[in-house]
């Protein structure tokens, strides 16, 4: 491990020895050594086991065998990639030049340098042969937009239909190629030292529960470039049931660390607000516990304030996966696939609105934040920013990519499809603490309500995500065919999470907006489930501690069966709804005529896989009676997700 290094490190990937350009590639490297960069090369050769090794330093170049395992054109090999990802985190690397010339180095690699936030140049050489199919095509395509550089090394004899004619064709055997190339790397991995200012941060870490993540992100942030007495880090517990002091007091040496515990869960938006009153630096970095900032992440926020004044009051910095989880499905689908964030259209130094300050990868002028403070315990960081934007000056974010952190994510589908609930909740929520908002694209009812209609196409796909044997890879699901459509199993994955996301989105939006509007009127909330559904008995004995008229218990029956009868109380699995309070019978043929009648519907799907007392979707997360009380109770559903 290299830690503070102040020498550029840039890792070269060369192609297969037999390939054409391996030699040239290799003398390069040797060329960039002399100008005084720190060069890793790694070539990629045949073994029976995927392995990493070390083998020597020539000429100031430290060279590396990645022994690839039974490789699949294209396709990739995901565990010796997974080393390969390793190997650019710990040293750190500033910058990953890749030469496709050999079969060993595939198109992929691109794909796992990107989702770390590194600058990436890549070569196409004469001799390498593109993958075929049109679904292998597509993705190349897409690949080469991830590169910060495409450039034809040898253009004769190539056939790149699929690479943008105006790529440049650069010569790498001219005396001056070294220089130009490390010329080149310099500009795309920027200024390595910290930057020379008076400007202080403090780094607010919030933590709940989460004792083993907290103890990697205080790390990172021993790791930083940045001089220890140039930022001050503040960790709130926010009443986790063991305390997280075993954890931070190892780093009170190490950091100069202020730690505070709550007696009781206040929510992020509370516990960020006692951190800011802790801390005292000029900038503000909001950071989760299960953020790992890279070590020039603090250093690059600064850089941002220092060289564009005025011109800046917040600053986003890049988010990707750790290098763990750089070759995961799940990493693909919530960065690459845009399921949990996306850095689509965010170009290095642009400028963008209050809508692009995301908390735990954002930072902020104390100046600019002033005595505003965070009011809402989900989805802080948009409510906090939109009431700054409402300012004379409005809120101005420069997004500076080299200010790389990253998370050890661990979303499956499930875990997505919750979240995504609870985003169309807040946002539900946002839109009525913030009228105005309605206009903004991303708070539209309208948007909402027509994906709701779209609801009897959530079975199908959550049935698919949640019950088929998918492969592990993204090789694997790159390779097969979807049984379903058109494309590849990975296709059909992303479009069924991305279609039951939106939908929860959805329902939880409109969950939030029909309480809203049955309190406006004056109405009770119309609570649906199936009368078929095993949740029914716990769904009414939980209204029927609800205040009077607050709510009314909608059954919904199958037209052509027995209704329970509404006179008598009965239902059809015996129940007694005697206590409950006003009781509809609804005959109708589906779900969809359930969720038309009702304000929400307590649904129950044994497929998921977990404890159906907790599965109400979407409902607040917790038990049935949890979530039926906070949403009779409770002014403001979005509450606390801890």
């Amino acid at each position: 491990m290299r830690n503070n290094t102040r020498r550029a490190v840039v890792a070269v990937i060369l192609p297969s020895r037999d390939a054409i350009a391996y030699r040239r590639c290799a003398n390069l490297a040797r060329q960039v050594a002399a100008r005084g960069w720190d060069v890793l090369t790694v070539e990629p050769v045949r073994a029976e086991q995927p392995a990493l090794r070390e083998v020597g330093l020539d000429q100031g170049v430290r060279k590396f065998l990645l022994e690839v395992a039974n490789p699949e054109p294209f396709h990739g090999d995901t565990p010796a990639e997974r080393l390969l990802a390793e190997l650019l985190v710990d040293w750190p690397v500033d910058a990953v030049h890749v030469h496709l010339a050999g079969e060993l180095v595939d198109a992929a690699v691109l794909e796992r340098v990107w989702l770390l936030g590194i600058p990436l140049v890549t070569s196409v050489h004469a001799g390498w042969q593109p993958p075929r199919g049109e679904s292998a095509l597509a993705f190349l395509a897409d690949q080469f937009t991830r590169a910060d550089l495409v450039c034809v090394a040898d253009h004769r004899g190539l056939q790149a239909d699929w690479l943008d004619p105006g790529s440049p064709v650069l010569d790498h055997s001219s005396p001056r190629a070294g220089k130009g190339w490390a010329d080149v790397y310099r500009e795309l991995a920027g200024e390595l030292e910290p930057p020379e200012t008076d400007l202080t941060m403090s780094v607010v870490v919030t933590t709940y529960q989460r004792p083993g993540p907290l103890h990697e992100c205080l790390a990172a942030l021993c790791r930083q470039t940045l001089p220890r007495e140039r930022f001050h880090v503040v960790v709130v517990d926010d009443g986790s049931a063991e305390s997280a002091e075993p954890i931070v007091l190892p780093f009170l040496d190490r950091l100069d660390l202020t730690f505070i515990r709550l007696d009781r869960n206040v929510g992020l938006g509370e516990a960020r607000n006692v951190g800011v009153e802790a801390s005292r630096g000029d900038i503000l970095f909001f950071l989760d516990d299960d953020d790992e900032p890279a070590p020039r992440c603090l250093a690059e926020h600064l850089r941002t304030y220092l060289e564009h004044g005025d011109e800046v009051d917040a600053v986003l910095g890049w988010t990707g996966p750790t290098a763990d989880r750089a070759t995961s499905v799940e990493a693909w689908l919530a960065f690459r696939g845009t399921v949990y964030m996306s850095h689509e259209g965010l170009r290095h130094l642009s400028v963008g609105d209050w809508y692009q300050f995301w908390g735990g990868r954002s930072t902020i002028r104390r100046s600019v934040l002033g005595d505003t403070r965070f009011e809402v315990s989900f989805a802080e960081d948009a409510d906090l920013a939109y009431r700054l934007a409402g300012k004379p000056r409005g809120l101005r974010v420069v997004h500076n990519r080299h200010a790389v952190q990253r998370v050890r994510i661990g979303l499956d589908a499930l875990s997505l499809m919750r979240r995504a609930g609870r985003v169309g909740q807040a946002r539900a929520h946002l839109a009525e603490r913030h009228p105005a908002l309605r206009t903004h694209p991303a708070f539209r009812s309208s948007t909402y309500e027509a994906t709701a209609r779209k609801l009897a196409r959530r079975a199908d796909a959550r049935l698919r995500l949640l019950t088929a044997n998918w492969p592990t890879t993204l090789e694997e699901l790159r390779k097969l065919p979807d049984p379903h459509g058109k494309g590849t199993l990975l296709d059909r994955l992303h479009s069924d999470l991305l279609t039951v996301s939106s939908i929860e989105a959805s329902l939880g939006w409109l969950l939030v907006a029909r309480r809203a509007a049955a309190r406006e009127e004056g109405r009770p909330l119309r609570v649906g489930i199936s009368a078929l559904s095993p949740l029914l008995s716990e769904v009414a004995r939980a209204l029927a501690d609800a205040p009077e008229h607050a709510a009314v218990l909608v059954v919904g029956v199958p037209r052509e069966g027995r209704a329970p009868k509404a006179s008598t109380g009965i239902g059809s699995d015996g129940h007694t709804f005697s206590g409950v309070g006003d009781v509809e019978v609804l005959a109708c043929d589906d779900a969809d005529d359930l969720w038309r009648a009702c304000d929400v519907v307590a649904s129950f799907t044994p497929l998921d896989g977990h404890d159906p007392t907790r599965h109400a979707l979407p409902l607040p997360r917790g038990t049935i009676s949890d979530s039926l009380r906070r949403l009779l109770h409770t002014r403001d559903l979005v509450g606390s997700f801890r």
